[in-house]
């Protein structure tokens, strides 16, 4: 016969600290997602000065689109965005309409290239683990 006792008072301490640290891991595993998206995608997004128009990575010339790259960060979720009023213009491509001399813009997308090909899951994970790892 196999018998095992469980004290609860010791179950109920470490399932409160293990509460605590999954939110707090929680929220470390978003931010540090969401500070490698920005990173990387602020780095497709700056080109040299001197590519020509439609370039990728997109040419950075005064810095306009750079700056709208933004975050917004709670316990289940991150936001990476860029406020600015042509980033999506830039990042899925536009066509003109009205204007038959106007050139079209290519798509370039520093979002999309930057979640498939620059996230490191595994260190945003690590990272995580360290948190609930200082609980116990």
């Amino acid at each position: 016969m196999f018998r095992t006792v469980v004290d609860a008072n010791e179950t109920v301490k470490l399932l409160d600290v293990s509460a605590r640290n999954s939110r707090a891991a929680a929220r470390t595993l978003m931010r540090t997602l969401a500070i490698q998206l920005q990173r990387a995608a602020i780095k497709r997004s700056t080109g040299p000065k001197s590519a020509a128009a439609g370039a990728y990575p997109i040419p950075r010339r005064t810095g306009t689109h750079v700056r709208g790259f933004a975050m917004e960060l709670s316990d289940r979720s991150a936001i990476v965005f860029n406020a600015n009023i042509y980033a999506r213009s830039l990042h899925d491509g536009f066509k003109p309409y009205g204007n038959p001399h106007a050139r079209p813009i290519p798509a370039r997308p520093y979002f999309d290239d930057a979640m498939e090909k620059d996230l490191d899951v595994d260190a945003a994970l690590a990272a995580a683990d360290k948190v609930l790892g200082e609980g116990a």
